[in-house]
């Protein structure tokens, strides 16, 4: 006998306020801590409402399955982000759906094919490291998230860019910290006194810069003599002779530097954190480090050799994932266990939430890079198990350049640097812990961590 479906309205949970849902409480709050307290209360799947929208937050390998591959589909990922980032990076690759999402993906490919990212990225990014790694060194302290933020918006404004002129960095650097402050205000007031005024405002400025740049550039003429991102863009074409459209290069670019502003920077700080905390994991990423460059010029062919950081890498990536969740909305029914989820309805996965389950994860608030090592290989017994980066046809198209730019960090900051960082994991025990409600305040104290750079290492 089959078995009838329940509807999605039956499912454990709450709606919230009228109208508002939950919202003010998403937004005034954290993620994070959201998510991690209706999980522990309503189990992996619960209802809520969300910018007005009734929502089913679905948990675990399954449901990211379902979401990321199987009924791909029948969700849009432009009705999940539009309220959030369209206001102020316009429709990017990942709010696109479907066919067109397929002919934007093969249009973007080249600028971060393995080819490209090795022959012209690779040697920007390195030399660009250790020029501030060598500032940040006659310096003797600094503030790491911000300066982070600073070596990877100047990187990327080369990469994706073109530019080299080092005085626009700070600028375009204090342009999007106003940008990202408005992504997450309730008060949508397009005027100068809102977070969200000042943020489209930002926006708006980027743009001018970029359709400058662009005029500029089309002006020099021989488009493909330029190896940066913007210039890939601007000249590709498809097996159709389609091109992206002067509003869909900026609307890309812009996204492509607001993520590695916004994402990596904190994935280092954390990652950076973890080895400060853990001296057995830093003397192991050291001695591989010994193994396999020796006394030789970090190179390309380095960094496929470090499997001990990959490992590490993964397991940042599962404790401090870019997004807690990625938001879809349902244009076309589907169902979920005992669940029929309706169109017009939004859908949740959470990957902070998977990434925590003691099903998957063996004691999984722990720092164990290990467990992704063989035999244990825990983000291998499910498909779609580590998904910070996304997965399917959604997964992050910059994956590997991240990978790169962090692996050459992190090996310039292991061979010739001591990891000092403040406070000390004494000082914030309870919050280095990661109990989900104070991971706001464990985002806060990134923001003043302090490396420092006053003993090297001879190496």
């Amino acid at each position: 006998m089959i078995q009838q479906l329940k509807s999605a309205e039956e499912m454990p949970g709450s709606y919230g306020l009228p109208l508002l849902g939950e919202t003010l409480e998403l937004f005034t709050r954290d993620g994070y801590s959201f998510l991690w307290e209706r999980f522990q209360r309503y189990g992996p799947v619960f209802k809520s409402s969300l910018t007005g929208k009734k929502c089913a937050i679905l948990v675990g390998p399954d449901a990211n399955k379902l979401f990321m591959q199987e009924k791909a589909d029948n969700l849009s990922a432009y009705l999940g982000w539009k309220f959030v980032l369209e206001p102020f990076v316009g429709r990017p690759i990942f709010m696109y759906d479907g066919q067109e999402h397929r002919r934007r993906r093969r249009l973007m490919a080249p600028a971060f094919s393995g080819q490209v990212v090795a022959e012209y990225y690779f040697k920007t990014m390195d030399y660009v490291i250790q020029s501030f790694l060598k500032d940040w060194a006659e310096g003797g302290t600094i503030p790491l998230l911000e300066e982070l933020r600073k070596l990877i918006l100047s990187v990327s404004i080369r990469l994706f860019l073109g530019i080299e002129r080092e005085n626009e960095v700070e600028d375009i650097s204090q342009v999007f910290k106003t940008l990202s402050e408005g992504f997450m205000t309730v008060l949508r007031l397009d005027i100068p006194l809102t977070a969200y005024g000042r943020a489209r405002n930002a926006s708006r400025q980027l743009r001018a810069l970029l359709k400058t740049i662009i005029a500029e550039r089309k002006s020099q003429g021989n488009l493909q003599k330029y190896r940066d991102a913007l210039s890939f863009l601007l000249v590709a074409v498809d097996e159709d002779g389609n091109s992206l459209s002067e509003s869909e290069v900026i609307d890309e670019a812009l996204s492509l530097l607001n993520g590695a502003y916004t994402t990596t920077p904190v994935l280092i700080s954390s990652l950076i954190f973890e080895l400060s905390a853990n001296p057995t994991w830093r003397e192991r990423l050291r001695q591989e480090q010994k193994q396999i460059c020796g006394e030789k010029v970090l190179a390309l062919e380095h960094l496929k050799q470090f499997t001990q950081m990959t490992y590490v890498l993964k397991e940042v990536e599962r404790l401090y994932p870019p997004s807690p969740f990625f938001f879809r909305g349902v244009v076309k029914d589907i169902e979920y266990g005992e669940y029929h989820i309706p169109a017009g309805w939004y859908v949740a996965v959470s990957p902070l939430l998977t990434h925590r389950m003691s099903e998957i994860y063996s004691e999984p608030n722990s720092f164990d890079p290990e467990r992704f090592a063989p035999p244990r290989e825990e983000d291998k017994q499910y498909p779609f198990s580590l998904v910070g980066f996304g997965g399917g046809v959604h997964n992050c198209l910059g994956f590997g350049f991240a990978q790169m730019l962090m692996k050459i960090l992190l090996s310039h900051l292991l061979r010739h640097y001591d990891l000092r960082l403040t406070p000390e994991l004494s000082e914030i025990e309870s919050i280095r812990k990661i109990e989900m409600p104070k991971q706001k305040k464990f985002l806060e104290i990134l923001e003043n961590f302090r490396l420092d750079f006053t003993t090297l290492t001879a190496m």
